[in-house]
């Protein structure tokens, strides 16, 4: 019956460990798709023209 229970706790032990690994690795995709994300927002900002001239409402979306 030990031999049993070791085993039992061996399985969980390990089911464990691999959906740590999985939510670890999930996380990592995240971080760098959120980066991915925010370079993307600062290239789009930086091919924004600058405003010529000051005809009707300009708003300056650089900051």
């Amino acid at each position: 019956m030990e031999t049993t229970n070791v085993a039992a706790m061996a399985t969980q032990l390990s089911v464990q460990q691999s959906a740590q690994q999985q939510m670890v690795a999930t996380l990592k995709l995240s971080n760098d798709q959120i980066e991915a994300q925010g370079q993307a927002v600062l290239k789009l900002l930086d091919a924004v023209p600058m405003p010529q001239g000051n005809l009707g409402n300009i708003v300056n979306v650089k900051v």
